[in-house]
């Protein structure tokens, strides 16, 4: 409960006729008590004839897409016979991050109103959309009566998908155009899929198409298809922030589009996760039914306390790349330890694969340098902030005097780099 403001201003009133009746004495002495009495009695009736014919619901996808921003909607219907002034707060988990402003409502009898709100998903997993407070301004506007409302909505937080123009980077490219879809020319099959706009007509499976009621198409692979390995650090290094999620969060959405991509143009694809050892993984394959087991491998990854070591995870490449192919490692290139690891793995991987290293850049810390120092901490913190710059860049020349590529980029850079990268390794593999 909270008092409004017409009823603090009563309040003070009140308090201020009780001083005068003081200093002024009987008869006006007692005087403030009867009113006094019947603003309390006011309140209490007001409790008691409190309404609760109304409603509020609120509609959101089950599923969510990690890291990006999702609209949701509260609606609340008033079924009673009075005009109805409420305010509204969101409490979200600490895994959600959103607009948890004051909403203020004004609903005549009989009509709904609906607010569209927004929502970040920061962590994987399950979890729900949390409570929301209520306040309602009793019949006589003197006090805010709140209440807590937990409707219990589930949420499940997944990598994300490719956007439509992720999908199609790369259709046109050296003057040539490429088809999202492989055609039936002398190819691998691969699986049978729903008919979609654009899709040849000769690919059509007319024998599933009659079996399932739906048109059915063929999807074939290259013979010389790109096999590649992604590789995501979940050690210590990956737990640190970078914009709304820490960086196993972006690695992770950037592995889901990057599997998303491979399997969309017929190649095979293996994910492995590691920290100081192998965490997870999945074998070598191709395929929506593949990409949904790994998928599901990306969404329950943690970020671990431990160093990562990138040769652990180097033996696990070698059982489950057997011919030349593509290694991309998600992970943090500044560790020490982890950097010396780092160079020994890919002095393995480098003679038989082409290997990538791609890492986030931390903008934040490129913004603070450029601040003048106003405290006496800024001047080591500057410093600090230099040698994480030196060290990063001292690693990215070991490595590519190795010969192995380097890409560094904010999330939204990074995706899109990798994703320019893979699309001319196999450009690089159809002209061979």
């Amino acid at each position: 409960m909270s008092i409004s403001r017409p009823a603090l201003l009563l309040i003070g009133l009140l308090i201020l006729f009780a001083v005068i009746g003081i200093w002024c004495g009987p008869p006006l002495q007692g005087l403030w008590r009867w009113p006094a009495a019947l603003l309390i009695m006011m309140a209490a009736w007001e409790r008691f004839r409190l309404t609760n014919s109304y409603t509020l619901q609120r509609q959101i996808s089950p599923v969510l897409p990690l890291g990006e921003a999702c609209h949701y909607t509260l609606t609340i219907g008033n079924h009673s016979n009075v005009l109805l002034y409420l305010e509204t707060q969101a409490d979200y988990p600490h895994n959600l991050s959103g607009n948890a402003n004051l909403q203020r409502w004004q609903l005549k009898a009989g009509n709904s109103q609906s607010h569209t709100l927004t929502i970040i998903p920061k962590q994987l997993g399950t979890t729900e959309l949390g409570a929301v407070y209520l306040k309602q301004l009793g019949q006589y506007g003197i006090c805010w009566w709140t209440r807590r409302i937990s409707d219990h909505i589930p949420l499940r937080v997944e990598p994300v998908r490719l956007t439509h123009n992720q999908q199609v980077i790369g259709i046109q490219s050296l003057g040539n155009r490429y088809s999202r879809y492989l055609q039936s020319s002398g190819l691998e099959f691969l699986e049978l899929q729903d008919y979609r706009t654009g899709d040849a007509l000769r690919n059509i499976d007319w024998k599933a198409t009659a079996r399932r009621g739906k048109p059915m198409v063929r999807r074939f692979s290259r013979d010389q298809c790109l096999e590649m390995v992604v590789l995501v650090d979940c050690g210590r290094s990956s737990r640190l922030q970078s914009g709304n999620l820490d960086r196993l969060h972006h690695y992770v959405n950037t592995a889901a589009k990057l599997s998303e991509y491979a399997c969309l143009h017929g190649d095979r694809i293996a994910n492995i996760a590691y920290a100081q050892q192998v965490l997870a993984k999945t074998g070598m394959a191709g395929g929506m039914h593949h990409l949904s087991h790994i998928r599901l491998l990306l969404g329950q990854l943690s970020a671990l306390n431990e160093t990562a070591n990138a040769l652990n995870a180097t033996l696990e490449i070698k059982q489950v790349l057997k011919r030349r192919g593509l290694v991309v490692f998600l992970t943090e290139i500044e560790q020490p330890e982890a950097a010396l690891q780092m160079l020994q793995a890919v002095k393995l991987l480098s003679a038989k694969h082409q290997v990538l290293v791609a890492s986030l850049e931390d903008t934040q810390l490129y913004e603070s340098l450029k601040k003048p120092a106003r405290l006496w901490q800024d001047p080591y913190r500057q410093f600090a902030g230099l040698e994480y710059l030196r060290g990063r860049e001292l690693t990215r020349k070991k490595l590519q005097a190795l010969g192995v590529d380097i890409t560094c980029g904010t999330a939204a850079e990074l995706d899109e780099q990798i994703l320019l990268y893979y699309h001319h390794q196999r450009d690089r593999i159809s002209a061979a």
